[in-house]
Formats: structure tokens, C-alpha cells, sequence
């Protein structure tokens, strides 16, 4: 059992004064957008401080239940819900004075289920997020800033400070402080990693390989060999690939898309808004503002990326566009599909429903390389060094001192190397804390990573990022043979640039980055005022110069027609 490290200090937990300002131009994703809002990225992260000293933890007679919701749950095809209760059991019989309960709500209704319960004052003390929901729910003054807690030592590790013991260390939160007024880290990652390119592979049957007269254990590793084994299974009398008529379209179209345009935006701009690899928030407006401004309605690669991707189509079962998203799998699982894409979260249940009825594999989706197309960059997608999903505080917790250092305690219990190790294990995902091994059954969500240095690829974003009209029903109708591959584009690129222009000229609008600018500064003051520590000091003024930034970049080259 997991212990705490001898530790003679303790952080100062400094309660942030939340204000309800105008919230940032960011919004949730929508059908049109991409399928999870980017990570923004900051400028440079600030210098590291000292621990700071904080208060001694809770008195162990005194007794506390921590609530925490998640969409995760006993009766999931996972193994998340499992994970997070063996910690909590594990940190219980540390602490005995200390339980868990858990709430569960699917991700359809999470959000609104949210809202209403900071209304009410009824959220639970520790909440998951998806990346979208954290900017938001700080903004809004709901949620406890982490900043002093992670430039404290943690309880559970050696490093001189929590935010240390993360892949990709200080760095990886610099997205996370830009995308809030308060410059802070609002959430505990976890699920994920920083500095790993993780794909959503495919899972191949290898009975069925073998029947088709394939080697399973070579499974296809570009696309040329990729079309040749979807050819010869389906020769055999089996459906090359299980599809359906609503998450597939998107996702195939991500698996060739991708694979084309990187830093394609980058020649319409200046070198300020280009160099210093300054991150996902820089490239989101460099394609807003090229869609709006009707320069990526034809990008030379088009043509290529959207024949592959309707040439794909051809080995989808018969009648795909009739398939639901929740029947797709079973053509796999049932041994009438030789392959699924699907994301490492599926892992743990796919196994068990899949048990020894047939013996499967899972491999990288293959590359496009130059013998399919001279446009493809040949290439997976570089890590992101940003951090991703994870666990938020509900702000409440500071009007209860102990209580807030009884939560703060379990998260770093939590992301302790030894805590992680059984976690992963057990819901077979990956850790963001450095020395977390992977699961040997989940080690091929991995991309190469000789392979694994594409960044800031526009892939196929006109369609991503146009209106909903393009989902599922242009897309569909294109994947048929319906329309031609001109009147597609020209159909998308109209939905796109319309939608473009609505979030530049909301942006570049009085109640866009101005605001914000605004308010940071506001935020700025008061911290200076407070004698808030230099790091979060300085992280706020780099958010403010990045909005400033950003908000010239638009006014600069938003071609207003």
C-alpha cells in the first residue's frame, strides 16, 4: 500500500475570488466542429517557483465523503469505472476516515445535469471534464484553481513539485492557463498522455485474415497494402470493415484526412503568428480565418484525400448508411467483419465480449505514403504535449479548509506512480504520469513514433469544421456516388466559409477577444493587487499578450466581403 513521503511542507491554499465576467469566445463542440475541441496551447510556460507551504491536512477523526461524478460507471463496457474505485478503496484503507461516492450520468445529459447542479449548489466535489468543459466552467467561477497545489511537493513523490511528476512537465499545462481568464490549471489529467501520439487503430480478426489467405501477424502498414488486404477479404466473402451511418463517416474520413495539408494555413500568414510553435489555439484561427476567407475551397490535395476516402467506402458492408453507431461492432464482434476502428476505451469491454470465440490483434491505421498520393505527408500525428482529459474541482471545497486539503491529498494520491500503475492495469488506459508503464494489451494504441511528427495538419477541417448540413447527409450522399466529387466540394466549401465567418466576426466583434482582453486584465490587476505569487502573475499576462495577439492576427487578415 502506498504511503506518504516524509513532506515538512505543506501547500498555502489560496482562495480565488471568482468573478462572473464575460465568458471566452470558446463554445462547445458541435456536429460541425471537430469531434473534441482543441487544447490551446500558450506562449512559453512560466518560470518554476518554490513550494509553497501549506496548511496540515485534515484531522484523520473527523469524517468525510467525497462525491465524484463521472460518466463512467459500474454497468460501462470499461474498465475506468473499476480503476477509479480500487484507488478510492485503496486511499480509504490509508485513510479510514475518508470515503468515496460515486455519480454517474452518460455524456448524453452530462453537461446539463452539470449546470444544474452549480446552480443549485449540489456538484460534487471532484468532476470529469472533457478538454471543451474546462474553460468554460472556470471562466464561470465554479472551479478551484490548482495552481498553488501543483507548485507544491506532492505527499506521494519525490519530485520538488506535484506539476513535476506530469509527462511533459510544467510545459504540457501551458494550454490549460491560456485558455482561461484566470491563467490557472483547473483539473487533474488522467487517461491520457502528453507525450505519447495515440491512435484509435484498427482491431483485425485474425481467423478471418488467415481464411482470406493473409499473414495475421503482418497486418498491412500502408495504404496500398491496406486496399490490398480489404480486397482479398472481401474476395474471401467477408465485410472488409464494419461501418455505420453516423461516427464512422467522420472517423474514416480522419484516418485519410489527416494524412495531408500539414502547416498547409501557414502560407497566407505572417511569421509572427507561425513561429515559436505557438500551438493549437494559433492554428484554430489561421483555418477559421482561411475558410472564411475562401482559401481553402480547393486545396491542391482535395482531389486525392477525397477519392481515397470514397474508394474506402467500397469495402464497408452492403447498406452502411442503414447501420446505427451501437451496430457497427457487432458485425466484428459476431466474426462477420474482419475489421473496427476503435479507440483504446474500448479495449477492456471488446475483450470480454469478444472472450476466445476468435483470436484478434489490433494495428496502426496504415500510412498514406507517396505511392498513393504525392500530396501525403506520410506521416502520424506528433504528440500533442498538452494535457487532456482529467478531474476538476468543484470551487466550493475552499470554504471548507480541511476538507480542501483531504481532496487536494486523494488527486495526488491518485496520480502517484504506484496508484497509476494499478490503475492502468485495471482499466487498461494509459497514465499522464511519467513512470507509468503501459499495459502490454493497449501498447499498439501507440503510433511509431519515427512516424509520429506531423503537426498543425488541415487535413480535411473544410469539411470538419463546415455547417451540420455536411454530416451525414452530403457526406453520405458523396460516399454513394450521389453527387460528384466537384459539387461536393463546392457544397462543403460554401457551409464552411459561411460558419468560418460567423466565429471571426464574432471574434473580431466587441464581445469577442476585446472582451476577454478585458477581462484578463481586470483578472491581472486584482492578482497584482492581492500580491498573488509571480507564477500565476506571469501566466496572466502571457494570456493577455496571447489574446492580443490573436485578436491582430484577425483584424489583420480577416477579408470582410
Amino acid at each position: 500500500m502506498l504511503a506518504k513521503k516524509t513532506n515538512p511542507f505543506w501547500l498555502t491554499l489560496v482562495c480565488v475570488v471568482a468573478l462572473m465576467l464575460a465568458a471566452c469566445g470558446g463554445t462547445a463542440p458541435t456536429a460541425a466542429e471537430p469531434t473534441a475541441a482543441p487544447e490551446p496551447a500558450a506562449e512559453e510556460p512560466a518560470p518554476a517557483v518554490e513550494p509553497t507551504v501549506a496548511p496540515e491536512p485534515a484531522p484523520e477523526a473527523k469524517a468525510y465523503v467525497i462525491k465524484i461524478m463521472t460518466w463512467h460507471g459500474p454497468d460501462s463496457n470499461t474498465g475506468y469505472y473499476d480503476g477509479y474505485k480500487q484507488i478510492a478503496d485503496d486511499y480509504t484503507a490509508l485513510h479510514p476516515n475518508v470515503t468515496f461516492e460515486f455519480v454517474f450520468q452518460p455524456l448524453d445529459g452530462y453537461k446539463e445535469l452539470l449546470d444544474t447542479q452549480f446552480v443549485s449548489g449540489s456538484a460534487p466535489h471532484i468532476i470529469q471534464m472533457q478538454p471543451w468543459m474546462y474553460g468554460e466552467y472556470a471562466n464561470k467561477g465554479v472551479l478551484y484553481n490548482l495552481n498553488n497545489a501543483y507548485n507544491a511537493k506532492s505527499a506521494y513523490a519525490d519530485a520538488p513539485r506535484w506539476i513535476d511528476t506530469f509527462s511533459g512537465g510544467e510545459a504540457s499545462f501551458a494550454g490549460i492557463r491560456s485558455s482561461n481568464k484566470f491563467g490557472g490549471i483547473f483539473f487533474v489529467p488522467n487517461d491520457s498522455n502528453a507525450t505519447m501520439s495515440i491512435g484509435q487503430p484498427i482491431f483485425y480478426n485474425k481467423d478471418l485474415f488467415k481464411k482470406a489467405g493473409l499473414d495475421p501477424e503482418k497486418p498491412p502498414q500502408n495504404w496500398e497494402e491496406y486496399r490490398a488486404t480489404m480486397k482479398a477479404l472481401k474476395e474471401s466473402g467477408v465485410i472488409p470493415v464494419a461501418a455505420d451511418n453516423g461516427r464512422w463517416v467522420g472517423w474514416s474520413l480522419g484516418q485519410v484526412g489527416y494524412q495531408f495539408g500539414e502547416k498547409y494555413v501557414d502560407q497566407f500568414y505572417d511569421a509572427k503568428y507561425t513561429e515559436k510553435n505557438r500551438g493549437v489555439e494559433y492554428y484554430w484561427d489561421k483555418v477559421y480565418l482561411a475558410l472564411a476567407n475562401g482559401q481553402l475551397e480547393n486545396a491542391d490535395y482535395y482531389d486525392d484525400m477525397l477519392t481515397i476516402w470514397k474508394d474506402y467506402s467500397q469495402y464497408w458492408q452492403e447498406g452502411w448508411t442503414g447501420t446505427a453507431e451501437a451496430d457497427a461492432p457487432n458485425l466484428f464482434m459476431t466474426g462477420q467483419a474482419a475489421m473496427l476502428q476503435a479507440g483504446f476505451w474500448d479495449f477492456q469491454g471488446y475483450s470480454d465480449l469478444i472472450g476466445d470465440k476468435f483470436e484478434w490483434g489490433i494495428f496502426p491505421v496504415p500510412v498514406i505514403t507517396s505511392e498513393t498520393s504525392k500530396f501525403a505527408i506520410g506521416k502520424y500525428g506528433a504528440p500533442p504535449n498538452t494535457q487532456d482529459y482529467g478531474f476538476t474541482v468543484n470551487a466550493t471545497v475552499e470554504q471548507d479548509k480541511e476538507l480542501e486539503a483531504v481532496v487536494v491529498d486523494f488527486l495526488q494520491y491518485f496520480s502517484s506512480v504506484e496508484a497509476q500503475t494499478k490503475y492502468v492495469g485495471i482499466a487498461k488506459s494509459f497514465s499522464p504520469v511519467d513512470g507509468v508503464p503501459i499495459p502490454d494489451q493497449i501498447k499498439g494504441f501507440v503510433n511509431p513514433s519515427d512516424r509520429a511528427t506531423a503537426v498543425e495538419v488541415v487535413g480535411s477541417s473544410f469539411i470538419e469544421w463546415g455547417d451540420g448540413a455536411i454530416w451525414p447527409g452530403l457526406s453520405q450522399d458523396f460516399l454513394m456516388g450521389n453527387i460528384s466529387l466537384e459539387d461536393y466540394k463546392a457544397k462543403v466549401a460554401e457551409l464552411s466559409r459561411d460558419g468560418s465567418k460567423g466565429y471571426v466576426e464574432g471574434m473580431i466583434g466587441a464581445d469577442g477577444y476585446a472582451t476577454q482582453v478585458t477581462a484578463a486584465e481586470a483578472k491581472l490587476a486584482e492578482m497584482q493587487a492581492d500580491g498573488s505569487n509571480e507564477l500565476m502573475i506571469q501566466s496572466q499576462q502571457a494570456t493577455i499578450e496571447n489574446l492580443k495577439l490573436r485578436l491582430e492576427m484577425m483584424q489583420t487578415y480577416y477579408k470582410q466581403q
